[in-house]
This record gives structure tokens, sequence and C-alpha cells, in this order.
């Protein structure tokens, strides 16, 4: 069968829009794929992008009756982007049920090279105690200098 001009423009444009195609695939997947939200016990939350980033909020895992066994070893979280705490209570860093002096959040950012989030006097003592370095930890408040502002939506809560 001879190839005639026309066809082999063809097949050359066929071929193009495949590659194309097939280049372009991953992309089109992670713009319209979903937001993944796991719950991991209490305020922990894993919350995959649907571009691949894994952000984790709250990280009491290791001590929290409530986390799934397999994610109270830090390592099963795989790949993890980035860590938002909201306070510093131990049981949103991960400091209760731990006797080695540090933190779940600070291990994780430790594990991933990930960044910390958290409000500014937070960080700054996860700093001071070495749980993490000066360029892990990014703080937040309701603004000022030096500062990120993050708009939070928030429940008010008593306790009687």
């Amino acid at each position: 069968m001879a190839l005639h001009r026309r066809n082999v423009i063809k097949l050359g444009g066929a071929l193009v829009v495949a590659l194309c195609l097939a280049l372009s695939a991953p992309l089109l997947q992670a713009q319209s794929g979903k937001v993944e939200v796991l719950w991991l016990g209490q305020s922990t939350f894993k919350i995959t992008t649907p571009g691949g980033k894994v952000i984790v909020t709250d990280p009491f895992l290791t001590g929290n009756p409530k986390t799934p066994a397999e994610y109270k070893d830090l390592a099963k979280l795989g790949k993890v982007d980035l860590v938002l705490v909201t306070h510093g209570h131990g049981d949103h860093v991960g400091t209760v049920g731990r006797t080695d002096g540090t933190c779940d959040a600070a291990d994780i950012a430790k594990r991933n090279n990930a960044k910390v989030y958290g409000p500014a006097g937070l960080i700054q003592s996860m700093i001071d105690l070495g749980w993490l370095t000066a360029e892990q930890g990014v703080r937040f408040g309701k603004g000022g200098k030096g500062s990120r502002s993050i708009t939070w939506a928030t429940r008010e809560s008593s306790a009687t």
C-alpha cells in the first residue's frame, strides 16, 4: 500500500494529537480530581488536594485513642507537604502521650521537610524548643508585620 501525501499528513496529525493527549492526561486528571479528606481522630485531618499536595491539620496521632492503628506510625501518612496547627494544646500539636520531649507536628515536619503553619507565639516556641527550624516554622496571626494572615472559620464553644 503506497502512502499518499494526504494520508501521511493525516497520520502525522493523528499521532501528534494522540501524543498531546497522552502527555497531558496526568495534568487533566489532577485538575479535574477531587479533594480527599481523611479524618484521623479528633481534629486531625489528612487533606489531599487535586494537585496532590498533602496537608495535615492539628496532628494528634501517636497518643490519640481515636486514630486508626496504622496511622499511629507517622511514616504511614506518606508524603506531607504542609502541617497546620490551630493552637498549642497537646491534643493539637501531638504531645499527649509522648514521653520523648517532642510532638507529632514536629516529627511529621522533619520526616517530610514540610513547613508548619501556626499562631506566631506557638511557632516561635516550637523553634525555641528545637522542634522546628526557623525555615520550617511559618507564623500566622490576625495581621501585622512578619505574620501571614489566614482566615479561619471557627466555632465558639464553652465548657460548663
